[in-house]
């Protein structure tokens, strides 16, 4: 269904970040297909589907193969658009990869039925962005700029504004995504934002993703919904809440109060949402519940996914007393590198930074790769100024004297073929994906990928 000025569209976070966040990605192919056909007569502007990061815990935990997983969905869900992510940094892990392997993985991914990817500005990577932009035009791919919300002293209406209109500036853009995976969008700061990034949007749609991180996205939806946004992700509501996404029959209740439409079919909605219930609870699966206001939250911004990492890190250090030391220092240590989105990776550099430094007892005693190129700019400019006393002790480092010399490697698709002739280009996308042999190996050694 097309864009009219009251009717919402709704794009389906089910099965990608809403079990991300509640499951971490646990959700396996075969909870899926039952349900797919259901799922695709619901009326969804698009239904998201996993990333390459997610692809890995597929691989590693689930001994399941993404790709297949792909391919079987699409042969159910024909009528509605899956849509895949991509980050402009790698393709799965942390570090920065070439960007080769994004290229392979946005071909890969349209072969088994992607007909929409997102992907996200984080900070300052346009030319890769609009590289791999112009590889998902090519493939015949819808693009949807994604901009990642955080809140911090720099982060102005005008900033957003920003880059939205650099986005836009690159003229491949179909739709703009307002992503808030923290949740900590407050409803009073909602209409400058939207107004800020419609105004530089020039007609192209604008959707909204909020996190319930702090029960506050429903309201933040009502705002939005107010000042003109027509399209919101959502989940069914087992799914629903906790660090997911609001419920779309929630949503939908309040669109209403509204005055506003939609053209879902309901009955098809509350199959799924049974679906789910009965799966979640069958399998001892995690349901979403409503957050409880956190106001540490906007100190330290610490992601809820990695909130349970962060406890477990402490607890085999037997540190677990110093959760809130880490948080506060969490809140310090994100200043200190310019006040970075609280996403992956910059939430991850900054935990375990926050960890390094209360653990060993010093500020930046211990300093990771990640943290050291992030200061060289290997992930972009920040939005804010580092602090420079921080900057200098962590350059001054032997780690950041083997990182200074880097220089993106120049690695094109037809090189990482190379690396294995004999095979196809998903087993070699497998391969890759993993963090460990021969073929990191080959990178490391051929063209310094790390």
């Amino acid at each position: 269904m097309s864009e009219t000025k009251d009717n919402i569209q709704y794009i389906d976070q089910t099965i990608r970040d809403a079990q991300q966040s509640l499951w971490g990605n646990m959700m396996t192919t075969d909870m899926i297909l039952p349900i797919a056909a259901t799922m695709d007569k619901v009326g969804y502007k698009a239904i998201g589907f996993s990333g390459g990061r997610a692809g890995t815990v597929a691989t590693r935990s689930l001994k399941e193969n993404l790709f297949q997983r792909c391919r079987a969905l699409s042969k159910i869900i024909t009528a509605t658009p899956l849509r895949s992510s991509v980050s402009s940094w790698a393709a799965f892990s942390f570090a920065v990869e070439p960007a080769a392997a994004n290229e392979l993985w946005i071909k890969l991914m349209v072969s088994c039925g992607i007909r929409s990817f997102w992907f996200c500005h984080y900070q300052n990577l346009l030319e890769r962005e609009r590289h791999l932009m112009k590889v998902m035009k090519a493939e015949g791919a819808e693009v949807v700029g994604g901009i990642m919300y955080t809140y911090s002293p720099v982060h102005t209406d005008e900033l957003w504004a920003k880059k939205t209109r650099l986005l836009m500036d690159s003229g491949l853009v179909d739709s703009i995504m307002m992503e808030d995976a923290g949740g900590v969008l407050m409803p009073q700061y909602t209409p400058g934002l939207v107004k800020a990034i419609v105004g530089e949007a020039r007609g192209v749609p604008v959707e909204f993703h909020s996190h319930c991180n702090l029960g506050m996205a429903p309201a933040v939806y009502v705002e939005a919904m107010r000042g003109g946004i027509r399209a919101l992700h959502t989940a069914v509501a087992p799914m629903s809440n906790g660090t997911s996404l609001p419920g779309v029959e929630n949503t939908i209740k309040n669109a209403r109060v509204l005055g506003l439409t939609h053209h879902l079919d309901m009955e098809a909605v509350k199959t799924v949402s049974g679906y789910f219930q009965k799966e979640a609870e069958t399998r001892g699966m995690r349901l979403g519940v409503p957050q409880e206001y956190d106001l540490s939250l906007y100190t330290h911004q610490i992601p809820g996914g990695m909130m349970g990492t962060l406890r477990n890190q402490l607890a085999e250090l037997k540190l677990s007393q110093r959760l809130d030391d880490v948080l506060a220092e969490a809140s310090l240590v994100r200043k200190d590198l310019g006040y970075p989105v609280m996403a992956t990776p910059y939430s991850q550099f900054v935990g375990a930074q926050a960890l390094f430094n209360v653990s060993s007892g010093a500020r930046y005693k211990i300093v990771s790769d990640e943290v050291v190129r992030y200061m060289l700019g290997h992930y972009g400019e920040p939005d804010g100024p580092v602090d420079q006393n921080v900057k200098d002790q962590i350059l001054g480092s032997p780690k950041a004297k083997k990182w200074a010399a880097w220089k993106e490697p120049e690695v094109t698709v037809n090189d990482l073929r190379k690396l294995a002739p004999t095979l196809s280009d998903e087993e070699l996308m497998l391969k890759l994906s993993s963090p460990e042999g021969e073929f990191r190996d080959k990178l490391r050694a051929l063209y310094g990928w790390t």
